[in-house]
């Protein structure tokens, strides 16, 4: 769609060396001091006295440098506003390398990223999102957060917020940035970066390029006591709940007639299964992904006229990123494949004539004596027959593999350029904005649906040339050749995406209005590789997505000064989708100054998501959610009022041993497939906020403030959430395949097929696999109070001491309700998920003392505890996520033109709290601390 990423760079080079060669000179002390250009988040008018009536937190990037975090967006994760699910190197399973912040715990794609207020290019397949990994860390000035909606001044996706990144595009001289840091127990997880930046000014204009690469080294789970172990609960002798080190039930687990067993090799048969029989895949999967980031950028401004100046930047990103998992199995995830021998098979379907399957044909007998034959369990078979033998099912793990492997190659580009001039009492703004990302994905490892039901059966194989011999599944890990592995697995698959974005903007804005007109264009595209595309492999099927949209926004913005004390601003914006239609949003703030120490300020407003190309386009697709099990120590939960009489009941119908004697503990993902239903509709949000601003109210330095957020949104686009439908199935009087959300369940015609389970909803002690449609399903509905507090002040009594600082925030979440079509709702505030935590309060508590040249921290943080959201204490010691504190200490020393910093992240070695319902590590990385006790250290050299 759009090729120029070339051209347009070419064009940014001409200009920035053609028109500002001549007047380039040299940085001297002479020079006039730079003036601090003042952006305000959130509005378009260029009034600098104006205090916003919306919460902003700034961040400079000496608190991004003080923090020692590997990235920014590791920073922006700990900060108490943040929360739900924040995707970095240390999220694995569900990773795709990319960073990505939740503000308010709504979600990526409701949380507006800008780089010098303006957007830029979203993750690859159009799903709205920005990598925030892309932005030059070197060249960030600061960042700010506005903590409420903005729709109307920057359109859609800024539901729950805006996050800025302000790019230093006034620096003159030289400048080097080098920083390291690594776990501290054994080196593990070290991450470096490095930067330069160089800056030229001249008469009529400056530039600044930079230069940068960070490299994330990978820390797998067996490198941390903690998380070497899967924890699941064990019932001990007096009854209560331990968890212990074991893991998933596919280690080599036959199913088979009357129970659970295993193939002894010492014994030369089948035994029951026993609980050290388990297979431990925690180990090998990773806690914190390898990721490797190259950067290029220039930005900078020509002054044409005295009236008119050229802006431009241009931003080239090359990342390679890795996840690791436990290797493959034959899951039984999906039986309609079909199989070249008896129909419709699950993949982990062993047939009775398989040369090593313990339960498989013997010569029948005639113990009675009566003319009738009998299998080896003396179970009369039909007259006639030679051979007795029974069809079993196997979960093995294909150890021989390796493990799977996910390799990330993308490259990033996004350019701006504008002129800005002023014509009588206004500022014109006319810029054009140009992004593109491509991504390949590479997957190694993933077994083959088709070729398992081909290897498992001699028949089959022999029918098959390239069959190397028929598969003992049974055997111990190491038994599987290397030609039965490569015949089992489906080898390199590459999927290709990518996304182009475009935009023109025309802003014309004075100290109270600001009007403007945007033509905004994107496009993504999903090419998935043959075995992705046909389904035949564990990750799934994945249709070919390709498409755009077009977009055609006017919005208005007045800053009304009603009086010296109160200032109103009101704000709209209509847009014009060529996907889904027009809207209208509009916003009210009000600022109010009581007396020279406090002032109130609120908003009021609507606001709107338009579906993103993804969204769009996505016809099919399928997911793998953790599913809890409600039957699972069934008697349990009923005596605790976890469950109710009805799904009591009807998990015994399903035929579930609801008592301690049942299997338990294990996480079971089901296959979800879903689809699009329809056309979507855009989202639709209100916002309300208000605050109050304290500045030296109680003594010289000291500034709080107080903000109430409320945010509720209509027609939200989501996939139904597996468990609730589960639950609400299992709540109906009546269970079948068209009662309540018991319709959305796959029926493979199961019922009455004893071998596969007593019904299509449930195989073997697990859910079913369901199918669902996905697009406009229900409503979100938070709330909360934000805390500040600045203090600051002199030291006049000691020599080295010449004074202090105290900063404080904090986020109280209230409630965050999720209502669905499809399972209903709940409360999420206080819980833990699979991937997301939303704790009720969060806080960062910094204090320090400073001298002439240097400064002293400690930041504490802290988490207050969580409930595990699907798992009750009833069924397990590990329903709550611990509250947590972490404390952080750094100094730094300026010397010369050096600042050197040295620290120390999570000094008492703290580790992350358990929950069962986790989905990565036995915890969510993503937002507890699982490297330990670590050390870090840079140097900035100014020249």
């Amino acid at each position: 769609m759009f090729n120029n990423k070339e051209n347009y760079l070419f064009v940014v080079l001409v200009l920035t060396f053609g028109l500002f060669n001549a007047n380039i000179v040299a940085q001297d002390e002479s020079a006039d001091e730079d003036v601090e250009e003042v952006v305000v988040t959130g509005s378009r008018v260029n009034n600098d006295e104006f205090s916003s009536s919306s919460p902003v937190t700034i961040i400079s990037s000496d608190d991004i440098l003080s923090g020692g975090n590997a990235s920014v967006d590791e920073y922006l994760k700990y900060t108490p506003a943040f929360t739900g699910y924040q995707l970095g190197t240390s999220t694995n399973n569900g990773g795709d390398g990319s960073r990505k912040v939740d503000l308010r715990g709504l979600g990526f794609n409701r949380t507006l990223v800008l780089v010098n207020s303006k957007r830029v290019i979203g993750d690859v397949g159009g799903d709205g999102a920005v990598d925030i990994g892309g932005i030059p860390e070197n060249l960030i000035k600061r960042v700010e957060v506005l903590k409420d909606g903005a729709s109307t001044v920057y359109g859609s996706d800024a539901i729950s917020g805006v996050v800025n990144f302000i790019l230093d595009n006034d620096f003159e001289g030289f400048e080097v940035t080098a920083g390291y840091g690594e776990g501290l127990e054994n080196g593990q997880a070290s991450n470096e970066d490095f930067g330069i930046k160089a800056g030229l000014a001249g008469d009529k204009g400056n530039v600044v390029f930079s230069l940068g690469y960070k490299n994330q080294a990978e820390m797998l789970q067996g490198e941390q006591p903690w998380a070497n172990d899967a924890l699941y609960p064990q019932i001990q002798a007096d009854g209560s709940l331990l968890a212990v080190g074991s893991g998933s039930s596919n280690s080599r687990k036959i199913r088979g007639p009357g129970g659970n067993f295993i193939y002894d090799s010492t014994i030369g048969a089948a035994r029951d299964f026993a609980a050290g029989d388990v297979y431990n895949y925690a180990p090998v999967n990773a806690l914190i992904t390898p990721n490797t980031r190259t950067q290029m950028a220039v930005i900078g401004n020509i002054e044409i006229t005295d009236d008119v100046e050229f802006y431009f930047s241009a931003t080239a990103n090359r990342r390679t990123s890795h996840q690791r998992l436990a290797p493959d199995a034959s899951f039984a995830v999906n039986s309609s494949v079909p199989t070249p021998n008896n129909g419709n098979q699950y993949n982990d379907w062993v047939p009775a004539n398989n040369p090593f399957n313990p339960f498989g044909d013997v010569a029948c007998s005639n113990t009675a004596g009566d003319g009738e034959l009998e299998d080896g369990s003396g179970n009369v078979v039909a007259v006639g027959g030679a051979l007795c033998g029974l069809d079993v099912r196997i979960n093995r793990r294909f150890e021989e593999s390796g493990g799977r492997l996910f390799n990330q190659t993308v490259d990033a580009y996004n350019f701006v350029m504008g002129f800005t001039f002023n014509m009588g009492d206004f500022n014109h703004d006319i810029s054009m904005t140009f992004g593109e990302t491509d991504q390949v994905d590479e997957t190694l490892n993933y077994g083959r649906f088709d070729r398992w039901a081909i290897i498992v059966d001699p028949v089959a194989c022999a029918a098959n040339s390239s069959c190397p011999g028929v598969l003992n599944p049974f055997g111990e890990f190491g038994s599987i050749s290397d030609a039965q592995m490569s015949f089992l697995t489906a080898g390199s698959l590459k999927d290709h995406s990518g996304a182009e974005f475009d935009m023109i903007s025309y802003v014309i804005s004075n100290d109270n209005l600001a009007v403007g007109i945007e033509k905004r264009q994107e496009y993504g595209y999903f090419k998935p590789d043959e075995f992705s595309a046909e389904g035949l492999t564990t990750g799934g099927a994945a249709d070919p997505l390709t498409g755009g949209f077009s977009v055609t926004e006017v919005f208005g913005e007045y800053l009304m000064q009603v009086s010296d004390a109160l200032n109103v601003d009101m704000s709209v914006r209509y847009s014009d989708y060529d996907t889904v239609g027009d809207s209208t949003v509009f916003k009210v703030g009000a600022d109010y100054t009581v007396n020279d120490n406090v002032r109130l300020r609120a908003t009021a407003g609507t606001g709107f998501r338009a579906p993103n190309v993804a969204e769009l386009n996505t016809s099919a697709s399928t997911s793998f959610p953790v599913i809890d099990l409600p039957c699972e120590l069934g008697d349990r939960r009923l005596a605790a009022g976890a469950i109710s009489s009805t799904v009591h009941s009807n998990c015994q119908a399903l035929g579930y041993d609801t008592s301690d004697a049942g299997e338990y503990g294990f996480a079971w993902q089901s296959y979800h497939e879903y689809y699009a239903d329809g056309d979507l509709a855009p989202e639709e949000s209100s916002n309300f906020s208000f605050g109050v601003v304290m500045e030296n109210i109680l003594m010289e330095g000291l500034s709080m403030s107080v903000d109430y957020w409320n945010i509720e949104i209509d027609d939200v686009i989501a996939l139904p959430i597996a468990n609730l439908i589960f639950l609400d199935c299992l709540s109906q009087t009546t269970m079948d395949f068209s009662t309540g959300s018991c319709g959305l369940f796959i029926d493979y015609g199961l019922n009455d097929d004893s071998e596969f389970g007593p019904n299509g909803l449930q195989y073997y002690g697990y859910p079913g696999d369901i199918e669902t449609p996905w697009g406009n399903q229900g409503t979100f509905s938070s709330d909360g109070v934000d805390f500040a507090l600045s203090f600051s002040g002199d030291i006049d009594n000691m020599e080295k001491v010449t004074g202090y600082l105290v900063n404080f925030d904090a986020t109280y979440h209230n409630s965050y309700e999720q209502d669905f079509e499809f399972g209903g709702g709940r409360d999420y505030v206080g819980t833990a998920d699979g991937f997301a935590v939303y704790p009720e309060f969060r806080y960062v508590l910094s204090m320090g003392i400073t001298g002439d040249n240097w400064t002293s921290l400690l930041n504490i943080r802290g988490v207050s505890e969580s409930d595990d959201v699907w798992r009750p204490a009833v069924a397990t010691d590990d329903a709550v996520a611990e509250k947590t504190t972490y404390f952080d200490a750094v100094t730094s020393i300026d010397y010369g033109n050096a600042t050197f910093r040295v620290g120390v992240n999570n000094l008492t070695d703290e580790e992350p709290p358990y929950f069962h319902s986790n989905f990565n590590g036995n915890t969510e990385p993503g937002v507890y601390d699982v490297i330990g006790r670590r050390v870090f250290a840079s140097v900035v050299l100014t020249f």
